[in-house]
């Protein structure tokens, strides 16, 4: 049927059915043009974090891994706002501080024979990438050493000597390295005794117990003790004493009047 052979009723019928669809379809159109505004805009933002955590100068600790969930973007302003307020780094104006790297105690060539996806052999290197790698040694062992201390008689007074070596302690089976890295486990490290005895036996395969890491740091108290009290002396008979003003919190006790 031809529109000429409809009637004006049918033709204006016809008319609104064609509005009411026009105003279907700009309505999804409307609706698909703000999911894609919507994909835009997150494309942008996933795109600005890819650059932000994908860039070589990013340290380790800030970038993600693909397979981790992307945080939002209250979460990546967070990661650059300490608790205090202030910013990470130094301040503007400051100069950087770089790690120094220590001499070479060793250089180990690593060369290629031939190439890996061909196997064509290469006739010799075309150049050379350097990487500098700090390592620490795996666990030392203890070294366990006797000191046969040869004692004498004096023939005059009968006086009886035992002959001494700087590095054997007075008393105790452990050396001064031990007793110094127990002293400073404990009051530089704030290590208790069973962790710095735990320590010992990670790192050096040293059995030592609690008890012994006690006493280790005692015997160091002992060591210095003489300078202390030099020390101590020195500050007393000073003209001007520098005095920490920390405040601490003191309970009142009316039983003490």
């Amino acid at each position: 049927m031809s529109w000429d052979d409809l009637t004006k009723d049918e033709l204006l019928s016809r008319f609104l059915q064609m509005e009411e669809r026009i105003n279907e379809l700009e309505e999804k159109l409307d609706q698909k043009n703000g999911r894609i505004e919507e994909q835009n805009e997150r494309i942008e933002e996933l795109e600005t974090r890819l650059r932000k955590y994908e860039n070589p100068h990013t340290p380790p600790s800030k970038r993600r891994s693909g397979t981790d969930e992307s945080p939002t973007s209250q979460d990546d302003e967070d990661d650059d706002v300490r608790t205090d307020g202030g910013t990470p780094g130094r301040k503007d104006g400051h100069d950087p501080e770089w790690h120094s790297t220590a001499d070479l105690d060793e250089e180990i060539e690593v060369t290629c024979d031939c190439c890996p996806v061909c196997g064509d052999r290469f006739d010799e290197s075309v150049g050379i990438s350097p990487r500098l790698v700090e390592e620490i040694p795996d666990p030392q062992p203890p070294e366990i050493t006797r000191y046969n201390r040869h004692y004498y008689q004096c023939d005059s007074c009968g006086t009886e000597t035992v002959a001494a070596h700087p590095d054997c302690p007075d008393e105790g089976q452990f050396g001064v390295n031990v007793i110094a890295q127990s002293a400073l486990s404990r009051y530089d490290h704030r290590l208790p005794y069973r962790k710095i005895a735990d320590r010992f036996e990670q790192l050096h395969g040293l059995e030592l117990s609690g008890a012994s890491a006690w006493h280790a740091t005692e015997r160091a108290a002992r060591a210095g003790r003489c300078e202390y009290e030099q020390i101590r002396q020195e500050i007393q008979d000073a003209d001007v004493v520098h005095i920490d003003e920390t405040g601490i919190k003191r309970t009142y006790s009316p039983a003490a009047q």
